[in-house]
């Protein structure tokens, strides 16, 4: 068969409206132009359609929809409870390490004590509230490599915080399930946090988040709801550990955050030591996944970050992570880095991030405390004129795809003092953190253009256009595999007669 014949057939019997009428026999010339022409302005429009269509997949918007609105509590994660005592440094063991070796040099001494109460007070945000403890204020300057020790050797140890903890009403030894916390605040404990330090003397299966499979770290879960059904804290006020000059109110700031991350110490709750007083925060929780329809999304232009750490040594800021708040964290650290080549004392100091902070420090962490709240603003906003954000960190911190929040609220009660009770002092601080209900809401995000709604975007306008289908674009592909054979035929007939010629006829002699 013919290369012309087979498109002939084609164009005859074919499911493409129109071709028949170009082809057809005895149609006049002018006819036949007409339909021709309405087969290009409609395979334009095809192309133009389909071209926004892709367009529109390509950049599409996310949507996010309920998915689940009684959610068990069962497959989520309790959040991380982080408390951070409000005073820093013990004083007895103050006087016994460091102030007591110079009883006999009064000038010395005042300068430790000073410089011990500027590191103790050395915290974001509030690092500008330095400036008054150091104004007119002799201070001795300690060996930049003996900082962190000697603060973690001052500070309040989980025995002399922690009295008594619950965990669902049973009664557990607080150091089985406390561990030391590094915040942007100091040296504080946590319960249920995968940043949180480890040691080699952990019990793998009480210590919570306890190791699992592959090493992965997996947190506790809590599956009923209300009063003393989750984590409960009886803490020490400490009221005669602070310095004798400390006039702040006794007590703890505490911190509900997601266990993959570090705790932010600005959306910290201040608990303080009130007469017979429980503070309780309630926590609700909703629950982001991610689609798979999010995959096809370009990492550099995505919105939303779609990687999701193995929580294995999540307790490295410089251990990649997908929280947010670690982000920050980390912008923040490196911010002051590299306006005052240091990282606070109860960092861990990495390779290429220079000494930890001391009192010399001070006047550049005071200078540059407002940097460390603002974040760079994106390009073309509006709201945000030059004078309104006169510093800014250059963090690039998108948020996850995938994601758990916790919703808390605080709430106070009074306790009942029973004489018959244990000898917890009135003032001590009773904590309590649960759940609010007995479900979470769980949400899916996903784009709004799918895969699927490209197909029939497709289909509907090859449809509108041309009456195509599927089928008609198999049946092409098949006429075009046909026109190749023919003319792989042809050239190969071609080829035999140049080089095989007939031989003329030996009739003569």
């Amino acid at each position: 068969m013919s290369l012309k014949s087979i498109w002939v057939d084609y164009c005859e019997n074919g499911s493409i409206h129109g071709l028949r009428h170009v082809i057809q026999k005895g149609e006049k010339p002018w006819k036949r132009f007409i339909w021709i022409l309405l087969l290009v302005v409609a395979s334009i429009a095809i192309v133009v359609l389909v071209s926004a269509s892709l367009e529109k997949y390509s950049y599409s918007s996310m949507e996010v929809a309920v998915d689940d609105p009684r959610y068990p509590l069962t497959k989520i994660d309790f959040p991380a409870v982080t408390i951070c005592p409000i005073n820093k440094i013990i004083y007895s063991k103050a006087l016994e390490l460091v102030l007591n070796k110079h009883s006999n040099d009064s000038d010395l001494r005042t300068k430790w004590t000073n410089s011990l109460i500027a590191l103790s007070r050395m915290q974001f945000p509030h690092n500008t509230n330095l400036y008054y403890i150091i104004q007119n204020t002799p201070t001795v300057k300690i060996p930049l490599d003996d900082i962190s020790d000697l603060m973690l050797k001052l500070a309040p140890t989980i025995d002399d915080i922690f009295i008594k903890c619950f965990w669902r009403g049973v009664a557990v030894k607080c150091r089985n399930i406390l561990r030391l916390q590094r915040t942007e605040e100091g040296f504080c404990y946590s319960f249920n946090s995968q940043t949180s330090e480890r040691s080699t003397t952990d019990y793998n299966n009480i210590n919570p988040p306890f190791v699992g499979p592959d090493g992965i770290l997996i947190p506790l879960r809590n599956n009923v709801a209300g009063k003393e059904t989750g984590l409960k804290l009886i803490m020490s006020n400490m009221s005669s550990e602070f310095f004798p000059t400390d006039n702040r109110r006794r007590g703890f700031d505490v911190m509900v955050h997601p266990p993959d991350g570090f705790p932010d110490v600005a959306t910290a709750y201040k608990v303080h030591a009130v007469r017979d007083r429980i503070t309780r925060i309630s926590v609700s929780v909703a629950q982001v996944e991610a689609d798979e329809s999010l995959n096809r999304l370009d990492i550099q232009n995505s919105p939303c970050y779609l990687f999701r750490a193995v929580a294995k040594n999540l307790n490295s800021l410089f251990f990649k992570s997908s929280n947010e708040n670690t982000c920050f964290i980390k912008c923040r650290m490196k911010a002051i880095y590299h306006a005052c080549n240091c990282t606070q004392y109860f960092f861990k100091v990495y390779k290429g991030l220079g000494n930890h902070c001391g009192i010399e420090h001070i006047p550049c962490l005071i200078a540059n405390d407002i940097l460390q709240r603002n974040p760079k603003i994106p390009k073309g906003e509006p709201g945000f004129p030059k004078w309104s954000v006169p510093f800014s960190m250059n963090c690039s911190c998108k948020p996850p795809c995938s994601f758990t929040t916790y919703t808390t609220e605080l709430r106070y009660e009074f306790r009942q003092f029973i004489n018959k009770e244990p000898s917890f002092s009135r003032y001590d601080v009773f904590l309590e953190v649960n759940y609010r209900e007995l479900f979470a809401t769980s949400y899916r995000r996903s784009m709004r253009y799918t895969n699927q709604d490209l197909l029939v975007s497709f289909g509907g306008v090859a449809s509108l256009f041309l009456g195509c289908s599927l089928v008609s674009i198999v049946e092409i592909l098949y006429v075009i595999y046909k026109s190749f054979l023919a003319i792989v035929r042809n050239q190969y007939n071609n080829y035999k007669l140049k080089n095989n010629p007939a031989r003329p006829d030996a009739t003569a002699i």
